[in-house]
């Protein structure tokens, strides 16, 4: 049935105009390393950072609305902490159900310690999150930007996850977040999705994430084969590793997602040193242009 549905969005992201390439060519990398540094103003996103996740949160609602034709922010409770799931849609009328529908993701907290420190007493400090949260959430808002001016094909909804990044702590899972989406919207089964994380590494390397290949081959090949075609040099045409991130939960629902995320793990991932001195607009750009192409059908 997945297989079905994909091949549905596939021809029907094909059909679309020469007004739609111009949305393409106007993703900038600029803007959505700005998006970086608006987020690393506020502090770490952590749950213990009461105003930083505040006004983090103030400012992807306000970006959303400024762009977006709704707006939810879903509060939930689990692990005994407190989260916000944000989802913002961009609706097409002519999309049928689910699927033609694509979800794009990516996780806006941060990870409470940094305990990939050599030094102990560092490992106490939260992490900064340029490249590990803050990325994600700068392309998805910068495609937000493009979206309002050229109007998807299909329905697109961008949704960004709390408490992605509390695995390992306490005994606590990762991706937190987006497993209570999936439980809380039971009706919400989109064709296809991508998950971006940690893609502004000035020397960025995003393979083939396993789980990603294993379950969601037909959509991983597709991204691919417009990296290619854009001679990108940041999608890498290797395999990965099985990485545990916010496409886990919609893998287990049977919904295909992609995850583009850096591997191997750069050295100061979950350390201090994530900061933005490490992001790159160029980088941004690649991973910018390769999903606004995904998502009007255009190479």
């Amino acid at each position: 049935m997945r297989r079905i549905d994909i091949l549905a969005l596939s021809a029907f992201l094909l059909m679309v105009s020469a007004e739609s390439l111009s949305a393409e060519q106007s993703f900038d990398g600029q803007r959505a390393l700005q998006n970086i540094a608006a987020q690393l103003a506020y502090g770490p996103r952590e749950p213990t950072n009461i105003n930083a996740k505040q006004n983090t949160l103030r400012y992807i609602q306000q970006t959303l609305e400024t762009h977006s034709d709704q707006v939810t922010s879903q509060t939930f409770e689990a692990h005994g902490l407190k989260g916000t799931n944000v989802w913002a849609s961009f609706v097409n009328r002519k999309t049928k159900g689910n699927v033609g529908r694509i979800m794009l993701g990516a996780h806006w907290d941060t990870r409470p310690r940094s305990d990939q420190e050599k030094m102990r007493i560092k490992q106490k400090i939260p992490t900064p999150g340029a490249n590990d949260g803050a990325s994600g959430v700068a392309v998805l808002l910068e495609l937000a930007r493009i979206f309002a001016i050229n109007p998807p094909p299909v329905t697109v909804d961008l949704v960004f996850f709390d408490l992605e990044d509390m695995g390992n702590i306490n005994n606590l899972p990762f991706s937190i977040g987006s497993r209570e989406f999936i439980s809380r919207n039971p009706f919400y089964r989109p064709g296809a999705g991508v998950i971006l994380d940690m893609v502004c590494d000035k020397n960025l390397s995003i393979p083939k994430e396993l789980y990603s290949k294993t379950q969601a081959a037909q959509l991983l090949n597709r991204i691919w084969e417009i990296a290619e075609a854009q001679n990108s040099t940041v999608f890498k045409d290797k395999d990965g590793t099985y990485i545990q991130d916010d496409h886990i939960p919609f893998l287990e629902a049977g919904i295909p997602v992609v995850d583009l995320i850096h591997y191997p793990f750069p050295s100061y991932w979950h350390t201090s040193e994530d900061t933005f001195d490490k992001c790159s607009s160029q980088s941004l750009q690649q991973v910018g242009n390769v999903i606004s192409s995904l998502v009007y059908g255009v190479p």
